[in-house]
């Protein structure tokens, strides 16, 4: 840490950061478009400008390091004058259609040109007019919002390791456009949305769904992967709508791919609220009680699944199953959290954000120890031959060999699984509670809830919570008169 000068105040700050980010930690916010920090700094918008003491030139806060008993000025009346001249610059061309852009309300040019705007242009030319394109397949680019700050390309080259976009032609004339004939076909397409600090690159899933001031936002995390990407959702209608990026500085996550951001159509569509019995749908008391006869009945009992569970969940769950147990006279209930290959081995990356496995909470439910030594292929195996013969699926497919016949599946969704398991209960998606998942690092995380369940939906905690009533309701003798 070392102390400089804000505008004449002295503050503390971390030597490690820039200006831009040492002086937003102590409440002093610097304008900027171009600078991310997570990309390479290129100063290509000017926006940052300030005045060093000792130097007469305006410098860019993006590209100043911090320094011991430095002092900076960033309301001068030659930084204002220099933050509105840029501003009126980017606005020279830009066609001002806020009212229909899907950017509105988290602008970046909206917010600086409110706040180091002038209020008036003195632009009376034509505006250029370039058609918008189709550059990806979930990407369309609009070349008349674009203000050329170049936080694509680079996100392109240094995160993805690809290079599909360019800058193209001189001064007036310059655009982004794509570098090759075919469209933009990666997993970060909404990444490059995400970026893109005015309403110039935007995803088609999005387009024109809701305005941003309509959604109630809540902290979460990615469900999509064992990464464990900090999300902020946006609920309209208790329906999920998007996943947005929440920048978590201390951990490095910026960024969000396409395959947990726009996963997003199971959370709202085709759910399972109602219990089901060989596929039909049947009522609570019939399916918890033939849940219950099943149990009893049973030599053997293996629960599958459970890494897309909350860890709170999950410790329920593990509690729940303990005392059904007891109540069964100590019968085996084994749990086996890892139903794929990719849970059972250190995690292997598809790119810079995704992982093989695709569940969000691996980690905890290892953590927790709901593992077996056979693994899922020695279950399969004992289910096979009888050994075991009742299997519990927890938001999971029915392994390939078991015979749906012995399962009983706990889905939010209306799955293959659910209807063709004997019998079937509908569960809370993790999004109608709040909890943590663990992540593939062993970092543990919060989310907020973000939905409501409808009346009456349970966790799986709470069926099976239901059941262990099941279990031990004493059924009264009923007496009639003599």
């Amino acid at each position: 840490m070392v102390k400089i000068k804000i505008d004449g105040v002295e503050y503390e700050v971390d030597e490690k950061k820039n200006l831009i980010d040492a002086t937003k930690e102590v409440g002093v916010e610097i304008p900027y478009f171009c600078y991310h920090p997570a990309l390479s700094i290129v100063g290509m918008c000017r926006m940052c400008l300030i005045e060093i003491e000792g130097v007469p030139r305006l410098q860019a806060a993006c590209n100043t390091p911090v320094k011991e008993g430095m002092g900076i000025v960033t309301k001068s009346d030659r930084v204002i004058e220099a933050r509105a001249g840029t501003m009126e610059f980017l606005l020279a061309n830009h066609p001002l259609d806020c009212p229909v852009c899907d950017k509105a309300g988290e602008c970046r040019l909206q917010d600086n040109a409110f706040g180091s705007g002038s209020g008036h242009s003195r632009f009376e030319f034509d505006k250029r007019n370039i058609p918008q394109e189709e550059i990806g397949t979930n990407l369309i680019i609009n070349h008349n919002r674009c203000i050329v700050c170049y936080r694509c390309v680079r996100f392109e080259e240094e995160k993805v390791g690809e290079s599909n976009l360019g800058l193209f032609e001189r001064g007036n004339h310059s655009i982004i456009g794509l570098a090759k004939s075919e469209p933009i076909d990666h997993n970060y397409q909404g990444a490059l949305a995400d970026i893109c600090p005015v309403g110039a690159l935007l995803n088609n899933k999005t387009l024109f769904k809701s305005r941003v001031w309509w959604y109630k936002s809540h902290k979460s995390v990615c469900h999509g992967c064992s990464t464990g990407c900090n999300v902020t959702t946006n609920v309209r209608d208790n329906k999920m709508y998007r996943y947005m990026v929440r920048e978590n500085y201390d951990q490095g996550m910026f960024f969000l791919c396409d395959k947990g951001r726009f996963d997003l159509d199971w959370m709202n569509e085709n759910r399972l609220h109602s219990y089901l019995e060989a596929g039909n749908p049947s009522t609570s008391k019939e399916v918890l009680s033939k849940i219950a006869d099943r149990m009893k009945a049973a030599k053997s009992i293996v629960v599958l699944g459970g890494a897309h569970e909350s860890n709170e969940t999950l410790e329920s769950l593990k509690k729940g199953f303990e005392l059904i147990s007891r109540e069964l006279g100590g019968k085996s209930i084994q749990w086996e959290s890892r139903v794929i290959e990719a849970q059972n081995k250190d995690t292997e990356q598809v790119d810079f954000l995704l992982t093989k496995d695709n569940h969000p909470n691996t980690k905890g439910a290892v953590d927790l120890g709901i593992t077996t030594t056979s693994g899922i292929s020695g279950i399969i195996s004992a289910v096979k031959s009888g050994v075991i013969d009742l299997v519990i699926v927890l938001k999971e497919s029915i392994p390939e060999g078991i015979d749906p016949s012995k399962v009983i599946v706990f889905d939010t969704n209306l799955t293959d699984a659910a209807k063709n398991a004997s019998l079937a209960a509908p569960i809370q998606i993790f999004a109608e509670s709040a909890g943590s998942f663990t992540n593939k690092t062993g970092l543990k995380q919060n989310f907020e809830q973000s939905m409501n369940p409808i009346k009456g939906l349970e966790s799986s905690a709470g069926v099976v919570n239901l059941i262990f009533q099941k279990l031990t309701e004493k059924v009264e003798a009923s007496v009639g008169n003599r």
